[in-house]
């Protein structure tokens, strides 16, 4: 019976340890099914970081542009401004340059009639003065009024320029904004119910 006894006991002992090994394996198989979840998450983890580097480097892209863009403008500005300097002086010269010759024809008739009648002289010169001075008056009006509508014009086309290329970047922005939004709440979502 002793022998019985330490049989009946010794396989007790291994169904114990076979019991022991199988909750091994069963933790060992739970640890294994661990490693790849965790190394899921840490693909999915790579891949969201990836798609945020180029959500980024757009990002970055797209404000350069747009500091070009707007760099740009500015230079475009200061042209457009310098050319409507150039223009205004340009025509005030030619103003001036048209008064002196006038006046030159001016002098000239003027000392031939001299010559002629004092008397006569005297009242012609008066008319001249004032034909001339409405002339210069019409004439400085004119010009006056041509210059401003083209200034204006040129303003007005790059006003309307500038609203629209503000328009499309806000547009721009709007859309990234949403994007990264969207990226950012789905890594969230995957994250939290992976």
């Amino acid at each position: 019976m002793s022998n019985l006894q330490k049989f009946n006991d010794t396989i007790t002992e291994f169904e114990q340890e076979v019991d022991k090994l199988k909750s091994a394996s069963n933790t060992y198989q739970k640890l294994q099914e661990l490693l790849l979840a965790y190394d899921n998450v840490i693909k999915q983890l790579e891949n969201n970081n990836d798609s945020l580097d180029s959500i980024n480097k757009l990002q970055k892209d797209l404000h350069q542009k747009l500091q070009d863009n707007l760099i740009e403008i500015a230079g475009e500005n200061k042209q457009h401004k310098q050319a409507l300097e150039k223009l205004l002086i340009d025509n005030i010269d030619l103003v001036r340059k048209e008064n002196k010759e006038f006046y030159r024809d001016l002098e000239g008739t003027i000392k031939i009639k001299l010559d002629e009648n004092k008397s006569e002289i005297k009242q012609l010169i008066e008319n001249e003065r004032s034909k001339i001075k409405e002339i210069f008056e019409i004439e400085f009006a004119k010009n006056t009024n041509e210059l401003k509508s083209v200034i204006e014009s040129k303003i007005d086309k790059q006003t309307e320029e500038m609203i629209k290329e503000q328009k499309s970047i806000k547009k721009l922005t709007g859309i990234l904004g949403g994007t990264i939004l969207l990226v950012c709440v789905s890594v969230l979502l995957k994250l939290f119910f992976a």
